[in-house]
């Protein structure tokens, strides 16, 4: 039998999405990647993000 494919949208605020991107490129791991790793560390969002001053490169 097949599987369904299984696809979900999230809205989420553009400075966490491109915060996200950062936190993936700088551990050369996909966004999804990033998200799974940052949930399920469960970090509070300033640990999670220790890169205030850093300028995000869209």
């Amino acid at each position: 039998m097949k599987q369904p494919m299984v696809s979900r949208t999230v809205l989420v605020p553009i400075d966490l999405y491109n915060r996200i991107a950062v936190y993936a490129k700088t551990y050369d791991i996909s966004w999804s990647g990033a998200v799974r790793r940052l949930t399920e560390a469960q970090l509070p969002v300033e640990e999670a993000f220790p890169f205030e001053g850093v300028p995000f490169d869209a």
